[in-house]
Formats: structure tokens, C-alpha cells, sequence
């Protein structure tokens, strides 16, 4: 069973080979881009999948390498780390496993500086599904790098396992998040994946995946707007696409306190498949997201690959998908696997983690993009290896964006950036 869980988070890692793509010319956008950390091996850390900041401007981020050794098999649990405004690293927490969980996720900042997050794998479960690793756990951690264990992930159908994201802040303080796995859906004992909060030291599953109409093994974090959550399923609805995981090509959903509403199900053509990352949302209601499969489906990475490179998509509130943009896997990018970001005027920015510069790596080492108010698509970065490779998510506020990638820099163990945008 631990095979299963492997492969779902190993939809977006590399695959060998590629197609010969051929590099076309696409506008540059006034920038300046600063690798303000790049990993290196005595660090024993990676940059993750996204950062957080604070008030003071401190960045944080989640690596699953740490120092400690102490999850099962002698390996690495993870970590938690903390970069100044200087550049000056801090590690503010390692796991170990049991009982305070392994392979952290995602981390989260409060008004008050409060860091809150969940871990992949971990703590106090028995649950033989997760085996002696445990199911996850949620976890808070102040800037001090006092760490409190909030939630021990437990066996379905009473609980969810496996969380892949982090965790949201609601107005009172609650925490939402999504596990991949566990809930009472349908396919196995693991169940389809849930959504669950945590609110006054006690977590809550709010809603159970079936991996029908719904969607199924939800991998990407929570959107929270209006008093409903939105997200996205990367399996599920009622699309063509068959997977080991069960059917259909994945779902956009809305939950509220009426219940699951799906709002899209994506179908493997020119609309997309397999959406892995969150969503933003504008000022009219609007949906931004990303998919990591489908669009372009003469764009194929590699032989044996899923057709399609990915989208970028807006969602209306009438659950009308336009494609933003389809990656052809050459200088735009391909398999876009996190979220967009919005400036105050409405223009999106995003990653796309493979395609850019090929001379890089044989599949391109990612681009940063930026889409305009006017639909227009442009590559305001190229990832050539020593700046960094593969990179994940961004935050910011389209002036001055932060990200992580999973590569490069200058021992080829990632690096933590920042982009000024002019």
C-alpha cells in the first residue's frame, strides 16, 4: 500500500526522455531576479513546495530533509526552516517522525507570527495502511520554533490520512486542509480523500470524497472565500481518463455549509486533466487554476506520458471553463503543478514546472509566467540551472514574488528566489 501513496505524490516528478521541442521567442517582462538562498549539502535541507512570510519579511519553508535522522529505516524526517531578510538560514524545527509527524508539507503564517502546517507521513497511528510511519499529522510552531502537535491523522472512515498541502487560516482562527486519502469513500479501505478543520483542539472531517461526480484524492490546498472553501480533485468527475487510482480526469468543488457542490469536471482534451494545484479567486467570482495534463495533447514529455502538457483556466461562476493558456512543453513551460497568484490589478503569475530552456536538462529546468488582464501569455523567466530548476509555487503580491525550486542553484539542491517585477 505505501507503493500507492508514493505514486500519487510522483505524478509531477520527472519522468526520463523527452520530445525534440524547438525553443520559440516569447516577450520578456521588465524584472529582476535574486536567488536569495541556493541549498547546499551540509544544509541538509530542500527549498520544498512553497513558502510563507511574515510581517518582518521572514520567509519559511518546508524541506524533507533535516539533519535528524530518525524515521524509520535511519532516514531524514524533515524540517522546518526560517531565511532573514538577510539571507541568514535558521532551521526551526526537525521531526521526528513519531509523534510529531515526517515530510511537512506546507507551512502557514498567522497575524501573529504563528506558523501552522501538516506532515506527509507521521505520528502517533498505528493505522496499517501508513505502517510504522504514521498517517500525518497537523502541527503548530511559533517563530521560536516551540513546536505543538495539534492532530494525529487516524484510520478511516472516522479520519483522513495523508495530507499533501498545508493548511488555510479562517477568521476565527479554524484551520481547513485536505487529505488525499482515508474519509468513507469508496475505492478501498484508504477511502477517496477528505476535508477536514480544526477548530477548538479538535479536528473535524467535513466531507468525504467518493471519487464519483465529486472528485476523488484531492492533492492540492484549500481556497477560502465568502465563508465557502474551493478546491481542486485530481481524480474523479466523469472524464475519460483511467488511472490505477480509479477513474475521471479530476474536479473543481465548492464546499459550504450545504455541503459539496462540484463545479467543473475536466474531460482530457483541449480543457485540461489532472488538476494538482489550488485556486485563486477575483473580485467577480472568478476561478484561476492550473492542470498538469491535457490542453495541447500533441505535447507529450516523454513516450509513455499522458497527453497534454497542462492549462492555465478560469472558471466562472456559472462553471464556464475558458483555457488561459495551453502549454506546448517548449519556451512556455509544461505541467504547471501549483497555483497562480494575482496583483491588485488582476494579472496572474504562475510556474510551469518542466519545458523553458532545454539546454538545461532534457525537459527544461521551468518557467515563471505571467498572464495579463487581457488573456495575453508571456515567460517572464527562464530557469537555466545555476538560478535554479523545477520550481513550485509562488507567493507575493505580483510586485515582488518569492518562490522555491526543487533543483539547481549552485550544488544542484534548489534554491529560494525573489522576483521584482517592474
Amino acid at each position: 500500500m505505501r507503493e500507492k501513496r508514493s505514486s500519487a505524490r510522483c505524478l509531477l516528478l520527472p519522468f526520463a526522455g523527452c520530445l525534440a521541442l524547438a525553443l520559440v521567442a516569447l516577450p520578456a517582462w521588465s524584472q529582476t531576479y535574486k536567488v536569495i538562498y541556493s541549498f547546499t549539502p551540509e544544509d541538509d535541507l530542500t527549498a520544498g513546495s512553497t513558502l510563507a512570510q511574515d510581517k518582518l519579511g521572514n520567509l519559511y519553508g518546508a524541506s524533507w530533509e533535516s539533519k535528524q535522522e530518525t524515521c524509520p529505516g535511519d532516514v531524514a524526517c524533515g524540517a522546518i526552516y526560517e531565511i532573514s531578510p538577510t539571507g541568514a538560514v535558521t532551521v526551526l524545527h526537525q521531526f521526528t517522525g513519531s509523534p510529531d509527524g515526517a515530510y511537512p508539507d506546507a507551512v502557514t503564517v498567522d497575524a501573529t507570527g504563528t506558523l501552522y502546517g501538516t506532515t506527509y507521513d507521521g505520528g502517533t497511528s498505528t493505522y496499517q495502511y501508513c505502517g510504522s510511519a504514521g498517517c500525518g499529522t497537523i502541527f503548530q510552531l511559533t517563530n521560536a520554533g516551540d513546536e505543538r502537535i495539534l492532530h494525529s491523522f487516524d484510520a478511516p472512515p472516522k479520519d483522513g490520512i495523508v495530507p499533501q498541502s498545508g493548511v488555510i487560516v479562517g477568521s476565527n482562527g479554524e484551520l481547513f486542509g485536505t487529505t488525499t486519502f482515508g474519509g468513507t469513500g469508496a475505492i478501498g479501505v484508504e477511502g477517496d480523500g477528505t476535508i477536514f478543520m480544526y477548530a477548538n483542539s479538535k479536528e473535524t472531517v467535513l466531507y468525504s470524497f467518493t471519487d464519483e461526480t465529486d472528485g476523488g484524492l484531492p492533492s492540492a490546498g484549500l481556497l477560502l472565500h465568502d465563508g465557502a472553501l474551493y478546491g481542486t480533485a485530481q481524480f474523479g468527475g466523469t472524464g475519460p481518463c483511467v488511472t490505477s487510482f480509479g477513474g475521471g480526469c479530476g474536479t473543481v468543488f465548492k464546499f459550504d455549509k450545504s455541503g459539496e457542490d462540484t463545479l467543473y469536471e475536466f474531460q482530457d482534451g483541449a480543457d485540461g486533466a489532472s488538476p494538482a494545484a489550488g485556486l485563486m479567486i477575483d473580485k467577480a467570482g472568478n476561478l484561476y487554476g492550473t492542470t498538469v495534463l491535457g490542453g495541447d495533447l500533441n505535447c507529450n514529455l516523454s513516450p509513455g506520458d499522458p497527453p497534454g502538457c497542462g492549462v492555465a483556466f478560469k472558471l466562472s461562476p456559472a462553471g464556464h471553463e475558458t483555457v488561459l493558456h495551453a502549454f506546448s512543453g517548449a519556451a512556455d513551460g509544461a505541467w504547471p503543478s501549483d497555483a497562480v497568484v494575482m496583483d491588485a490589478e488582476g494579472n496572474l503569475y504562475g510556474t510551469a514546472y518542466f519545458g523553458g530552456d532545454f539546454r538545461c536538462n532534457q525537459l527544461g529546468c521551468g518557467t515563471i509566467f505571467k498572464i495579463d488582464t487581457h488573456g495575453k501569455f508571456s515567460v517572464i523567466h527562464t530557469f537555466k540551472g545555476p538560478d535554479g530548476a523545477f520550481p513550485r509555487a509562488l507567493i507575493g503580491n505580483g510586485r515582488k514574488l518569492y518562490g522555491v525550486t526543487n533543483d539547481g542553484g549552485t550544488d544542484n539542491k534548489g534554491v529560494v528566489y525573489e522576483l521584482t517585477i517592474q
